[in-house]
């Protein structure tokens, strides 16, 4: 069950009058390079995870050398990737006046640079999410803190251990209601206490927790 949150455009945006209101995906966290790889892995454990990392660092490579040149980049079920750019001079003359359009048509060049990276998704990722999720909506902002105190969260954690055996940190974001980097400090200052009755194991992206 994936969750958002309805947000309202600025008034004077879109049709002038009261802001158009619109869907927000309730965001828990961002997944870093090495979590991202640990995902690939998991799904397809026949790639060991120096293989996966060997191929996305690869990936980026390639992309950095072929998109300048003019080329676009697709990846089936992902998307086409593709350069954008800006100018890089100052369109303002020295009386500190904005240059027409007319004029700026007449310089002969302009010092363009790399804006950055266009990314076009494929349909068929975007109906391939629509049939295996449904979204609910919830309240409040999804920059609002856990609902649940830090006692809560402590007991909903040890529920699920004593459930499932362990919890990892993705695990304990999401039951949560926490970013990724929030609740790895929360974890971290909860194996301190005895009292807490969980501790870490492991290391990396093979951490888990488990009970004392």
């Amino acid at each position: 069950m994936a969750n958002y949150v309805i947000k309202e455009m600025p008034k004077g945006m879109g049709n002038g009058k009261k802001g158009r209101l619109f869907p927000k995906m309730q965001v828990y966290t961002e997944f870093d390079y090495d979590k991202v790889v640990e995902l690939v892995h998991t799904n397809s454990p026949a790639f060991s995870q120096a293989t996966i990392r060997g191929v996305l660092d690869t990936l980026a490579v390639v992309m950095k050398s072929y998109l300048p040149l003019g080329h676009t980049m697709k990846i089936d079920k992902l998307g086409v990737f593709s350069l954008s750019l800006e100018f890089t001079d100052n369109e303002a003359d020295s009386t500190g006046q904005q240059i027409t359009q007319e004029a700026t048509s007449k310089k002969k060049y302009h010092h363009v640079r790399a804006k950055g990276v266009n990314f076009k998704v494929d349909k068929r990722m975007v109906d391939d999410i629509n049939k295996e999720n449904s979204f609910e909506r919830i309240t409040g902002n999804s920059t609002s803190p856990s609902p649940y105190s830090l006692e809560e969260r402590l007991q909903r954690a040890l529920n699920h251990i004593s459930k499932h055996g362990f919890i990892t940190l993705q695990e304990y974001a999401n039951l949560n209601g926490l970013s990724y980097s929030t609740s790895s400090r929360e974890l971290a200052k909860l194996v301190l206490v005895p009292q807490s009755g969980i501790k870490a194991k492991g290391t990396a992206s093979h951490k888990v927790w488990v009970s004392r």
